[in-house]
Order: C-alpha cells, then structure tokens, then sequence
C-alpha cells in the first residue's frame, strides 16, 4: 500500500511538471537551442538530433532516477522531495522547454550515480550493470564526460567513497569500452581539435587579451613595466579569471536569484529562492560531517563544464551540477523538519517563499517573458553554444 501510494505521488509530480514544461514551451516557442550532436558522431562525421519528445522521457527519468537514489539516502516519506524540487523549479523546466542537450547528459549521470549507490549498499551486480552501461554512454556522448567521469571515477577510488573492490569490474570493462572511442580520437584528430575549440570557449573572449595589454600598458606609462610583465602577464590574468570563474559557480547568488540568465535573457531565477533557508543548513551539516564533506568537495568538479564556457556561469551546462544542490536543500529541510519544533518558523517561511515565487514566476513568465527575449535578442530563436 506504501509502495502504491509513492508510485502515485512519484507519477503526480511528473504529471505536474510536464504541464508545468508544457506550459513554459508554449509561453517561449520558438525559441530553441542550437541542435548538439552526440560526441562520437561528430568524430566520425555523423549527425543525429535528440528530438524533443525523448528530452520529454528523459526528464521525466531525472524525477525517478532522484527519487530511486533519495530513496537509498533518505528515509522513505522524503525520499521524493528531491523529485519535487527538480519538478517545480524553473531551471529544468526552461532547459526541457528549449530542448537542452544537458537534460540527456544529465540523466545520464543521475543513472550512473544510481547505479554507484548500488554498488555502495551492496548491490552489486545491477550497480556494475547500470553504472558501466550509463557511464559508457555518457563518455561517447560528450567530450566533456569523457574526460570528467574516468577523472570522478579515479577520485571516488583513491578517497574510498565506495571500496575499490567493488568498482573494479566496472573500471576494467570501462577500459575497454572507451579503446574504441580513444581509437576514433587518434583517427580523427583534426576533427576533435574542432570539437575541443567549439566546447572549451572559455578563453575564446579577445577581450581577455586586451585587457592584460592594457594593464601592461598603464603599468609601462607609471615605469612599472618590468614588474607588470610578472604581476599582469596572462597566465596569471588567466589564472585569476578561472579561479574567479570557479568560485562564481558556487555562490548561493547564482542559483537562488536571477543574477544568472535562463537562457540567457530570463529574469526567473534557477531556483526558488525560498529554498536557500534548507541549502545554507544542508551545507552547515554537510560541512560538519567529514564523509559527507569529501563527497560534496568531489561533486564540485561536475562545475567544470561551465567554467569551460564563454559565459562567466552557463546554466545550461551547470544543470549537470544541480542535483548536488537539490540533494544539499533536501538534506536541509529533512532536518529543519526533524526538528520542528525549533524550526516551525523557518520551514513555513521557506515553503511560503517557494509557493509565492512560483505565482510571481508563473506570471511574470506569462506576461513579460516573451517580450523580454525579443528585447534581448530580437528576432534570433536560436540559442547558440557559448
């Protein structure tokens, strides 16, 4: 009867979400991203689109898949209010809307990361079914899950999340698949310096450049040009821009307001900013707790992807990093709800904010959103890879 009334639940939520996507698609449509063709097609000059009907399943496997993984975590009567979190904000929402390639890449590792903590609790032969399958798939898709899941796997190893006899088999069969996707890079290596120079545009900006030349160049009028060219040279201009960069995409401000754009232009912001009261007390406990300290600092290298990117946060790629923020907040309510009585207050002020944003959202998306990206970016549907 549990079972039943959490299937119910879990089928609700999805439900709701997809008009809630259905909804946004049709306040936003045209606009669109630029089609994103799957890492190893490219290498071997092939092109297949992921339609949207199929982001649509996908992302409504993102709700399951974080409730199969809560469920393991957390106690069964929360083990949806990751899934909640994801359905209701605007971030997935926007991204399923306009037919994001990182809603795919990210039920992939939601999918991996299910299968590892299967793995963790001791079940073994699906965990190395569904972690090898999942993290295959992810590493022929995307250059960037090429280089960064062998790199988390390698760290999950040596920092023992999981014992390394149990990931073994999963790291020998993941050698071999990856041989035929190394030989189509040494093949083909014109084709993935391409690849290399579309994704990785971080120091793409000529602006950079003349920015250390022009500090250089006021350094030289005040006769401090020798020490300029230690202080102000561009590996340690670059240097400062990337530690910058990397620190951007962890502060609340960027997840929690609209600082960062949507899709480059909305004014909704990723998350419900009444979410922030359970995230700073999640983050407070998870900080306390040394295991649950190391799996956060091995999560943040999902951030890498936007750091690579033109924009200072690309929150189309940064969606890759948002179930690390959705399990912190519901870490953070369950225990704000734990303790009840000492924080009554708080959970109604935090669950009233999130229900008033999300009028507030909903009208502002329905009378304003459209106008406000043809002021933007006129009439140019099309939302580029930056």
């Amino acid at each position: 009867m549990k079972k039943l009334k959490i299937y119910s639940s879990l089928f609700g939520i999805i439900l709701a979400h997809y008009l809630w996507v259905t909804f946004i698609q049709n306040v936003l449509y045209p606009i669109h991203f630029a089609p994103h063709n799957l890492f190893i097609l490219d290498l071997i000059g092939k092109e297949v689109n992921i339609p949207g009907a199929i982001l649509f399943l996908l992302d409504a496997g993102n709700i399951i898949l974080l409730w199969l993984i809560s469920s393991r975590i957390f106690a069964n009567r929360f083990s949806l209010i990751p899934s909640i979190i994801y359905a209701i904000s605007p971030w997935s929402s926007y991204l399923v809307a306009a037919g994001s390639f990182y809603i795919y890449l990210s039920f992939l590792l939601l999918l991996a990361l299910y299968g590892l903590v299967l793995i963790k609790f001791k079940c073994k032969f699906w965990g190395i079914i569904v972690a090898t399958g999942s993290i295959a798939v992810a590493l022929y898709s995307s250059l960037f899950l090429s280089i960064l899941v062998p790199f988390v796997f390698i760290i999950i190893a040596i920092f023992g999340v999981i014992p390394f006899n149990r990931i073994k088999k999963t790291g020998i069969f993941l050698i071999i698949l990856m041989l035929p996707l190394l030989f189509c890079i040494y093949s083909n290596r014109p084709g993935f310096n391409n690849i290399f120079k579309s994704e990785i545009t971080i120091f793409s900006d000529p602006g950079l450049l003349n920015t250390v030349n022009s500090y250089q160049g006021a350094a030289k009028q005040e006769n401090l040009g020798k020490l300029a060219k230690v202080s102000e040279n561009k590996y340690v201009f670059f240097t400062e821009f990337v530690l910058l960069k990397y620190i951007k995409q962890l502060v609340p401000s960027t997840y929690f307001t609209s600082q960062e754009k949507l899709l480059n232009f909305s004014f909704s912001p990723p998350i419900y900013l009444g979410f922030l009261i359970p995230f700073l007390y999640g983050l407070y406990l998870i900080l306390k707790s040394p295991n649950l300290r190391k799996i956060l600092f091995l999560s943040i290298v999902l951030v890498v992807p936007s750091i690579l990117s033109k924009r200072a946060v690309d929150l189309n790629r940064q969606i890759l990093f948002a179930p690390v923020i959705i399990f912190v907040i519901s870490f953070g309510f369950i225990k704000l709800y734990e303790q009840k009585k000492k924080t009554y207050l708080l959970l109604i002020l935090s669950l009233s904010l999130v229900i008033l944003q999300f009028l507030v959202t909903s009208s502002d998306l329905q009378l304003r959103e459209k106008d406000r990206y043809l002021k933007y970016y006129g009439r140019s549907y099309e939302i580029g890879r930056q």
